[in-house]
């Protein structure tokens, strides 16, 4: 009993002496970016950039100061190292909350990019992932006026989630970019945000062809992709019907697919069963039965968007629906090249469904 009693003894000092071993990183001694961004550098050549990591400093008064350190390169890792030797300490990642890619950058394959991403332990798939309208570092280094006890990339990845949240976008991240990435019948979608009056906003959906960026989703459009790739629960929806405006808010909607014949040219038919409330309609002599006119024209509406948006994508050769994989789930004889030659000639239909509960200011 007590040689065993001593074994056990010997084995804790032995695990507890390596533990004590290992590295440890005390706060005050380490950066912790929060934010990057990368900014196309064509001097460099093709695939040179510009990178900026931002790291919070927080002073005596509570409120939070922002460092932005630059490199220029064409390889991330040696941007890391050019970055560290401009900081007093050690820049780490663990904190990484947002990267940012301008256009320039996300025209280019942001794959080789993000796979850095996925090969450090210290960052996990909820990192958000944006393409910023103009200059990118420009977002991450505008300190918003009235935030001043929070750092840039925690305020940017809150107001990116608080839109996914708001059901204002789909849900994006690094897991769900690499997701699509990877997948058979999908392609890649990211926010886009641009800065207004110093604030930092979400202003579209940039559409990429597996990692390169093609085109930006504008007004009614974002809110027609939300809808048709995924269920929602709190979108707005405005239109001119018959020279009235009308809108609708708190949608509920669910998505949902007819295959007859998969990988055949038989048509696609999107359903989409759309519950709302009436919240402002502009005619001041409404009819009788003016509801259910308008939940007509409104689906009528709906239809005659989606397929122009669709329409679009298969133009412009991307899948970012993900049309082709809900395809590939109802098949055995799925074929990736068969599927993305027939793509862009299958008929997608729209069809909706609007059912208004409760009307708003009119009655």
């Amino acid at each position: 009993m007590r040689i065993k009693n001593s074994l056990v003894l010997i084995i804790m000092l032995v695990l507890l002496s390596g533990c004590m071993g290992v590295q440890t990183k005390v706060l005050d001694e380490i950066n912790m970016v929060s934010a990057v961004s990368y900014d196309s550098d064509k001097d460099l050549g093709k695939r040179g950039f510009k990178a900026t990591a931002v790291t919070p400093y927080y002073l005596p008064d509570k409120t939070v100061k922002t460092v932005s350190f630059s490199a220029n390169s064409n390889l991330s890792k040696e941007t890391r190292d050019k970055t560290n030797l401009q900081s007093d300490k050690p820049i780490f990642s663990g904190k990484l909350k947002v990267a940012i890619f301008s256009k320039e950058m996300a025209k280019q394959h942001l794959f080789p990019l993000t796979d850095t991403f996925l090969r450090d332990p210290s960052i996990g798939g909820s990192l958000i992932l944006a393409v910023a309208d103009k200059n990118a570092s420009d977002i991450i280094t505008t300190k918003p006026e009235g935030i001043e006890n929070e750092d840039v990339g925690s305020y940017l990845a809150k107001e990116i989630n608080h839109n996914i949240k708001a059901g204002l976008l789909p849900k994006t991240n690094l897991h769900v970019f690499t997701y699509a990435y990877y997948a058979e019948g999908a392609d890649t979608f990211l926010p886009v945000v641009d800065l207004k009056m110093g604030k930092p906003y979400v202003k579209g959906i940039a559409l990429f062809n597996e990692d390169k960026y093609v085109y930006q989703t504008k007004g009614i459009e974002s809110i027609l992709f939300k809808m048709l790739l995924e269920h929602t629960s709190k979108l707005g929806y405005a239109a001119k019907l018959d020279g009235d405006l009308v809108s609708i808010h708190n949608i509920r909607s669910k998505r949902s697919y007819t295959i007859k014949k998969p990988m055949t040219s038989e048509p696609i038919t999107i359903h989409l069963k759309v519950i709302a409330f009436l919240r402002e309609y502009s005619n001041p002599h409404p009819s009788k039965n003016f509801t259910k006119k308008i939940e007509k024209q409104l689906e009528q509406d709906i239809e005659k968007k989606g397929e122009k948006l669709i329409k679009k994508l298969q133009d412009l050769d991307i899948d970012s629906l993900g049309i082709g994989d809900q395809v590939r789930t109802r098949t055995r004889n799925w074929d990736k090249k068969a599927w993305e030659k027939m793509y862009h000639t299958i008929p997608i239909r729209v069809k909706a469904n609007v059912k208004i509960e409760e009307s708003g200011v009119i009655e």
